[in-house]
């Protein structure tokens, strides 16, 4: 997540007359923390996108609400004080995971059923969606299981989405998972029955092709690893070009260990760039580089253009 990929976003939206979602993690944006923003300074720079699309139509998410996802201290009242903040401050839908939590899943699903109705007291609009399993590129086959939490839930809110766990798995730049068709599309069937939609998380570096296959069993897609990457290639691409020197921002990146999630062993410290740069977005070394880059070309525009091609691809692909 950055600046240009939120506008990008709205920019898509209104332009392309199409809902969109913006879905933060807690790392990125958090209630005192994130690398990107607060939740405060998050939600003060949407209205400010939103004021430059005013036709946009932009649905603003949590993404994986639960412990294990923020702070090395993470607990439920953490979790807890996340889901105040967010919807004391405009946030639309909540997505409550407890895949890390040390329980049983029928535990999880209790758990997630007493936060969706802390978070109902709250404000009573709020939207979910629900999935408490880890993404190791397995494809979900219980279609009895998907039922039976979605059932526990409802004693709450319907979900508005499901997240299933369809085979993708994102590493380094690719997508390494198998898509199942056929299995997805049970799990459509079951949700669709139930009114809640299916979601597939780690869609990033798919193919047209691939995209097309999601199309009638596949409501709603996340990607972000993708637009980190293509905003830190733009940059470092552009800063080659224009012969700016990008060896401090890449050792930055290198030396943190962020790279780690993402490749499983060295292939050079480019590759760690690539996929990692966005984590350091914030801090001097690439502002650095952008205020350099913008002496030379209009790189924020460049970087609009970028995601938009991508997210423009998914839209198409899907038939949306």
């Amino acid at each position: 997540m950055s600046k240009e990929i939120i506008e990008a976003v709205f920019y898509c939206s209104q332009t392309r007359c199409k809902p969109l979602m913006l879905i933060c993690s807690r790392n990125q944006v958090d209630k005192n923390s994130g690398y990107v923003f607060t939740t405060q300074q998050y939600m003060n720079y949407i209205a400010e996108i939103e004021r430059k699309y005013p036709k946009s139509n932009v649905t603003i998410c949590r993404d994986h609400c639960g412990p294990g996802f923020g702070p090395k201290d993470d607990t439920i009242q953490s979790v807890r004080d996340t889901i105040r903040c967010d919807l004391e401050n405009g946030f639309d839908l909540i997505h409550i995971d407890l895949c890390h939590a040390k329980m049983s899943h029928q535990e999880k699903i209790n758990r997630t059923v007493e936060l969706m109705k802390f978070a109902k007291n709250i404000r009573s609009d709020v939207m979910f969606e629900i999935g408490t399993d880890d993404n190791v590129g397995i494809a979900e086959l219980d279609v009895n299981k998907i039922r039976e939490d979605v059932q526990a839930c409802q004693q709450v809110a319907n979900p508005v989405f499901y997240v299933v766990q369809t085979g993708s798995l994102v590493r380094e730049t690719r997508n390494t998972g198998a898509f199942n068709t056929d299995s997805v599309g049970k799990m459509h069937e079951i949700l669709k029955s139930c009114g809640t939609k299916l979601k597939e998380h780690n869609a990033d570096y798919l193919t047209r092709e691939q995209i097309v296959r999601r199309r009638g069993i596949v409501d709603a897609v996340n990607i972000a690893p993708q637009l980190g990457v293509v905003q830190t290639n733009y940059v470092l691409s552009q800063a080659l070009i224009y012969g700016i020197d990008t060896r401090g921002f890449v050792c930055r990146v290198v030396h943190h260990d962020n790279w780690k999630k993402w490749i499983d062993s060295w292939e050079g410290q480019y590759l760690c760039a690539l996929v990692a740069g966005h984590y350091h977005y914030h801090e001097p070394l690439y502002e650095r580089l952008i205020s350099e880059l913008a002496e030379e070309c209009d790189v924020r525009e460049g970087i609009l253009c970028e995601i938009t091609r991508v997210i423009d691809h998914y839209l198409e692909s899907l038939g949306c």
